[in-house]
């Protein structure tokens, strides 16, 4: 992945939930020179953490009294974590001190079904419980940005595994995915250049067939194809036209060469 240019600040940045995206994301901003705190569920994880030079904070965010004060005192705040409870992020935002800034990894899955392109202003799910904590996110007096992630996969989130022994359905149906690489970057890039109160989708800039992508995908593990089912679900193309223009981001992993990258 191309490096990305920094300016003079390092900050101090927690990461919290230092998982398939967390943990790379630490690694890499330590690399920059940040100070990085980083929180897990796992005792035996904190010693892999602190090799690599974050501080490890062992935080349970569903539990009533999590051990964050320490934590919570950073310049930057990223939440990598799939929970869908609503309470601990309210409790979490309430007490964040208002100066710290914070990028929430949302889904696209929050959009309702579109026949036409998908953009930052499209229609929500607003019972998604994704939908309510970027809302809780965004009501704080904290500076915010959300990225709306679309489908996640690397060399350890192989998409040819993904329907092994499955049916496909829907196999006409676009896909919608990022490689981990270019979830770094987006947020390496919203970080260096204090990039606040915005709302991002962050897809490839492909949208092959769910047939032609995922028997690719099995092909490149020497799988056999999924089977196929042909009823059809609802249909998203996420438009990632404004994450380009507004961070000059370029997408570095093409859908129609992914194999090159898992």
């Amino acid at each position: 992945m191309t490096a990305i240019k920094k300016n003079d600040s390092n900050y101090c940045i927690s990461i919290l939930g230092c998982g398939w995206l967390g943990l790379p994301l630490a690694r890499q901003l330590v690399q920059q020179g940040h100070q990085i705190k980083g929180s897990t569920t796992s005792q035996q994880k904190m010693k892999v953490m602190k090799s690599i030079g974050i501080i490890p904070y062992l935080i349970k965010l569903t539990e009533e009294e999590p051990q964050w004060v320490d934590f919570l005192q950073t310049d930057v705040l990223v939440i990598a974590i799939p929970l869908k409870e609503i309470k601990p992020f309210e409790h979490l935002i309430k007490n964040l001190p208002s100066t710290v800034k914070v990028i929430y990894t949302s889904s696209t899955a929050v959009y309702l079904p579109s026949k036409e392109p998908i953009n930052e202003k499209n229609t929500l799910d607003t019972q998604h419980p994704f939908s309510v904590i970027e809302q809780v996110i965004r009501n704080s007096e904290n500076p915010s940005t959300i990225i709306r992630l679309a489908g996640l996969f690397d060399q350890r989130r192989h998409p040819g595994r993904w329907f092994a022994n499955k049916v496909l359905k829907n196999p006409n149906g676009l896909v919608n995915l990022i490689h981990l690489n270019d979830c770094l970057g987006i947020i390496e890039k919203i970080i260096t250049h204090q990039v606040w109160n915005e709302i991002f989708n962050a897809c490839a800039n492909e949208h092959p067939s769910r047939k032609d992508f995922y028997s690719r995908a099995s092909k490149a593990l020497g799988s056999p194809p999924p089977q196929i089912n042909k009823q059809k679900t609802s249909i998203k193309i996420i438009d990632n036209r404004w994450i380009k223009k507004k961070l000059d981001f370029s997408f570095h992993v093409s859908l129609n060469d992914f194999e090159k990258y898992v």
